[in-house]
Formats: C-alpha cells, sequence, structure tokens
C-alpha cells in the first residue's frame, strides 16, 4: 500500500502512550507538476513548541521536498515531541508565481473538528482497543448473507446524546443479529467536508473515519478505535461489515486538487467516463488515481478488516473494454486478498444500468445492486397490481455466469422512500397499508439472489423521499429511526414476519440455491403456464419452486404461493412431489402439514399473504 506504507498524512513518530514528535508527509506523483515553492505545516499544536501560537501559519513548520523514481514527497517533523491528544492541521501550500492556498490534507486519517481541517493523535487508544477481531464462525459467501442497510447518523439519532455514534451502533448489534441479519452495510464512513448530516457520498478524506460518527465528547481522541471496536463487536456476532465505497467522485473541496496551482491539472481530478454533476469526478486515466483507490480499499481491509465493499455509482468509472478504473481496481483487490477470503470477500457494484451484470461477468466484482425488484415492488404498491416482470426481477440469477457471483436485491434502499411508506402512497395513507407489503416481504427472502434490508424496514419505518431533486440536494435529509415504532402492532407483526424468513432462509440452505422455477417469465404470460407455476395478474397470484442440496448434499425443495391482492384467493397448487409437506411460514403460529395428492393442493391463500412450502 505506497500511501499508508510510506505513511502520509500525520503519524506519531514512535509509540509512547504520553508523548511524541509528529510526522507530516504529502505526496506528489511524477509527471504532473504543482508548482510547489514551499509548503507550512500549523496547527492548534503550535503552541506547545515555543514561541508558536496556534494556527500561525506564517509561522509554520516547514516541509522540504526529495524526489523519487515515483514522484515528490514534501515532509517534515516536529521539533519536539507533544502531549498526548488530538490535534488539528492545515497546510499553507505557497506557488512558484507567489500565490498561496490553506488546504487540508487528502492523505489524514482523521478528521478534523471544523473548518476542513484534518487530524492527527497523540498516543490515543491502547494497543488491545486497535486490534480489530476476526469474524466468529469465518467469512460466509455472499449467496449465505442477509445484509441490512445502515445509515449510521439516523440508525442512533434517538439514543447516541453525546456519544460516538459508532459506540452507540454497538447497543442494537444483538438486536439486529436476533432478526437474522448476518451482514451490515454501512452507508459511508469516510470523512466528508463539514460536520453537517450528510449520506456520505462526497467523500473529503478516504483514509479519515468522519468526525461526526467517531467524535466522543470526553475522549476526542478515541477516532480510529471507535470503528475498530464496533467492527470487533460485529465480528464477535457473526456478523459482517461491508463498508460504502465512494470511488468515482469526491467533493469539490478534495484537498488533493487545490494543491495544484492550476486545479485542473490535479492528475487525480478530471472526468474519466461517465460525469456525476455538482461533484469532482476521479480521473482513473492516469495511473496514479488508480493506486491511490487501490490504497484506500486495500487501507480499511488490512486496518479495519472489513468484509466487503460495496462501489458506488461504478456506472461512471466503467468504461467498456478499458481495463483502467473499475476493471483495474477489482483485480488489484482480488489479488491481494489470500485465496481464502478473495473466494468470500464480497466486492459489490451499484451499476444501476442494463449492462450491470455483464459487467458483473467481465470483473473480479462478485455481485451487483439490481434495481428490478424495488422498481416492481413499488410500481405494483402503487398501482395495486403486480406485473408479470415481478417474477424476473425475483430470478436475477440466471443473468450471472457463474453461482459464485450473486446479485444483491431489496424492496428498496437509502435512495428511495421506505418501501413501507410506498404501499399507502396511492391513497395517502403511507404505513397504515404496511400489510401489502407482506407478500414482497416474503418473495424477497426466497428469491436465489442476496436479500439486503433498509434500516427500519423491518418494523415498517415509513419516511417518504423524492425520487429526483434536479441537483438540489433536497434528497439528503435525515431519516431518523422512530424505535417505538418497533413496539406497536405493525412494528410487531413485520419483526416477527422479518425474522421468521430470516430464520427460513439460513435454515434451509437449498433456499439460497441459484435453482428458480419458472424462467424466463415473458412479459405477455399474464396467467400461469400450463403446469400452473408463474404469474397470474388477474388475481394477483404468484407461484414458483425453488430447490437446492442441504450441508450433506440431501435435496430440499420449496414451493413459494404468494397473494398480492386483498382478498382470500382459492388456489390449486402443482406440486413437484406427492406425500407430506409443511408450510414453513404458518408452523410458527400452528403448523400446517398438508398431504399432496396427484401433485395438487387445493387450499386458500390469505390477503396480502404467502405460503412457503418445503419437503
Amino acid at each position: 500500500m505506497f500511501y499508508m506504507a510510506n505513511k502520509l498524512g500525520a503519524w506519531q513518530v514512535g509509540d509512547d502512550p504520553a508523548k511524541g514528535k509528529v510526522e507530516f508527509k504529502i505526496f506528489f506523483p511524477k509527471g504532473f507538476d504543482p508548482q510547489i515553492a514551499s509548503i507550512q505545516v500549523a496547527g492548534d499544536f503550535q503552541s506547545q513548541i515555543a514561541p508558536n501560537a496556534d494556527w500561525d501559519f506564517p509561522n509554520g513548520f516547514a516541509l522540504t521536498a526529495a524526489t523519487t523514481g515515483d514522484g515528490t514527497f514534501w515532509s517534515c517533523t516536529t521539533p519536539t515531541e507533544l502531549q498526548a491528544g488530538y490535534y488539528q492541521y492545515k497546510y499553507l501550500v505557497t506557488f512558484t508565481d507567489g500565490t498561496a492556498r490553506i488546504v487540508s490534507d487528502p492523505c489524514a486519517r482523521y478528521g478534523g473538528t471544523e473548518n476542513q481541517n484534518a487530524a492527527f493523535v497523540i498516543g490515543g487508544s491502547s494497543p488491545a482497543q486497535n486490534v480489530v477481531q476476526p469474524l466468529a464462525g469465518g467469512r460466509k459467501h455472499l449467496r449465505d448473507l442477509i445484509v441490512y442497510e445502515l445509515m449510521i447518523d439516523d440508525f442512533t439519532d434517538e439514543d447516541r446524546g453525546p456519544r460516538a455514534p459508532l459506540a452507540v451502533v454497538m447497543d442494537k448489534l444483538d438486536y439486529l443479529q436476533d432478526l437474522g441479519f448476518n451482514a451490515i452495510l454501512f452507508m459511508p464512513w469516510t470523512a466528508w467536508k463539514n460536520r453537517d448530516f450528510d449520506w456520505g457520498y462526497e467523500p473529503f478524506q478516504y483514509f479519515a473515519v468522519e468526525y461526526r460518527y467517531a467524535n466522543d465528547w470526553e475522549r476526542p481522541a478515541e477516532k480510529i478505535s471507535w470503528l475498530k471496536r464496533l467492527i470487533s463487536a460485529c465480528h464477535e456476532r457473526g456478523i459482517h461489515v461491508i463498508m460504502d465505497g465512494v470511488f468515482n467522485h469526491v467533493s469539490v473541496d478534495f484537498p488533493y486538487k487545490w494543491m495544484y496551482r492550476n486545479p485542473d491539472e490535479c492528475p487525480y481530478a478530471g472526468t474519466f467516463g461517465g460525469s456525476f454533476a455538482g461533484l469532482q469526478d476521479l480521473n482513473f486515466n492516469n495511473d496514479c488515481t488508480n493506486e491511490f483507490i487501490r490504497d484506500v480499499c486495500l487501507y480499511w481491509i488490512e486496518t479495519f478488516g472489513i468484509d466487503g465493499i460495496r462501489f458506488d455509482n461504478t456506472v461512471n468509472f466503467y468504461v467498456a473494454g478499458n481495463p483502467k478504473g473499475l476493471p483495474e481496481l477489482m483485480e488489484a483487490i482480488q489479488a491481494y486478498l489470500s485465496p481464502p477470503q478473495a473466494g468470500t470477500f464480497s466486492l459489490t457494484l451499484e451499476h444501476i444500468d442494463p449492462s450491470a451484470a455483464d459487467v458483473t461477468n467481465k470483473t473480479k466484482a462478485t455481485s451487483y445492486w439490481d434495481n428490478a425488484l424495488y422498481s416492481q415492488t413499488f410500481d405494483s404498491l402503487w398501482w395495486n397490481q403486480i406485473r408479470p416482470g415481478f417474477l424476473n426481477a425475483l430470478n436475477d440469477q440466471r443473468f450471472l455466469a457463474t453461482a459464485e457471483k450473486v446479485p444483491t436485491i431489496y424492496l428498496s434502499n437509502h435512495d428511495h422512500s421506505h418501501v413501507t411508506w410506498q404501499a399507502g402512497a396511492g391513497t395517502n395513507e403511507g404505513g397504515m397499508k404496511w400489510f401489502k407489503t407482506q407478500p414482497y416481504v416474503i418473495a424477497l427472502y426466497t428469491s436465489p439472489a442476496t436479500p439486503m434490508v433498509q434500516n427500519g424496514q423491518e418494523y415498517g419505518e415509513d419516511y417518504w423521499i423524492m425520487e429526483n431533486d434536479a441537483g438540489t440536494g433536497r434528497r439528503v435529509n435525515p431519516r431518523p429511526l422512530r424505535w417505538k415504532r418497533s413496539k406497536d402492532r405493525i412494528g410487531q407483526a413485520l419483526l416477527q414476519l422479518h425474522t421468521r424468513m430470516a430464520e427460513i432462509r439460513m435454515q434451509y440452505a437449498g433456499l439460497r440455491s441459484p435453482n428458480f422455477y419458472p424462467q424466463p417469465w415473458e412479459d405477455w404470460q399474464t396467467q400461469f403456464n400450463p403446469q400452473g407455476y408463474g404469474i397470474d395478474v388477474a388475481r394477483q397470484l404468484a407461484i414458483y419452486h425453488r430447490w437446492g442440496q442441504d450441508e450433506q448434499g440431501v435435496l430440499q425443495r420449496f414451493l413459494i404461493v404468494l397473494n398480492f391482492s386483498d382478498a382470500p384467493q382459492d388456489v390449486s397448487v402443482p406440486f413437484p412431489e406427492n406425500g407430506e409437506w409443511v408450510d414453513l411460514l404458518s408452523d410458527y403460529c400452528g403448523s400446517w402439514k398438508p398431504v399432496v395428492t396427484n401433485y395438487r393442493l387445493v387450499f386458500q391463500v390469505g390477503p396480502n399473504w404467502g405460503h412457503v412450502f418445503y419437503k
């Protein structure tokens, strides 16, 4: 890891917990002259080194330049030791034409409290607190995960008070584990440019934990260790930790860009594939950018022991036929991982484009976010009618070339309203129509794909969010989870359903296989096929067959029957085998074990409900 191996940013010299000098270091790749005459560092540490005052840039410590085969390193070390604590700093960059800028540090590992400052820590947490515990039971394949998408700010809003949000997340890990989630996708935790509420998709310092998440009023030096403790707490419970990585674009204030006299000549900044309006794209045409983002990924993998990365907006840094950008990044990460890790470390693309499966097949990625089920669900809830395309949205595994790769599907995610709100959107009832989401939840957990649940969805949280804000930024608003709703009649009913469906999926390995019938299902097919499988649009019914082997190689069969209508439906369901079956969904509230004869079972399905038969 070039950037961290060379200790770019600010690092304590030695490991004395009580005091130490600090070395500052910046790198500029060869071939791109920033036209710098001098660099000085200043901050709130200067007063400890008499006779300086804090934030005295004219008297800041001067960095010296050293040129190597890779480029130029500017560095300096404080002349005396600083006492243990948390300190902030910035650079005064003076250019050869006499102009100057005050700029933050692009490689800082600690974010500042304000003004886009960088920071460092002397002393800090003990070595024991900085060791991430291994994942209990070992890392599972993505197919064996049930993922919870967690926005740290919203998730902790009601409970954190003065505590670090990362510490507060730990309070509810048992809740998530009891519900059956064995993976958490954390929305971005890397530092952004200010202390305002943010989703985190405008990264500012890639190696730093966002100050807003790591700040503890009583222990301000504990920045990195809070995240490590959280990851350890997840791992102790067998919960995988997946990082949301934003690598197509950065904040327009990205420090590296402003360290160049002409910011447009910064090799890290510039258009490569597509462009994200209002933000600064990264230029993967240049090797230094590929190496920088590779090192960012490897830093979080090696230092924090994460179990996967979700890559945001990959459609803009993938160019068909060009190995730079996404393909090289996937290749580099897989090459870094040891063989056992390479097979289970998840590399998931947010490639919202018809080519998503093809790009996943052609790169070392292991999954992609598939919007199809979300789109079908929101459309069906609005019009109160499922469409033929719903079945294909469930069966998207067929688009991938190998079963080692698996799509990730969801009823909604952070980019959209909660699905419970959508249930009653057409009649302005929002979450009061929560019961209409039940067959969709059953479908989510019985798909061949990896299911993901947006935080709060499990108990019927029902925020609305605009789908398109025309670049105004008005979509990025707090949606704090209202935990009391998890204890009302709606919350309890949905929690029970999610818990049972997660239990079924994890108990029966065959339900996690890629096998699905019928396939494909064409848009003109509005009635069941001759065997009785598929979708009946008029009656709002869906019937499909899943099967696969358990851990001992024994065949398991599943027959799923879903009723999306508001009325009970009499059905004649085809079964692949005669004999006794078990309805797994009803056996937690009164077991039903029907005996199938002549490969048919006639019964009634309740409104907005379903059955998962097993043999």
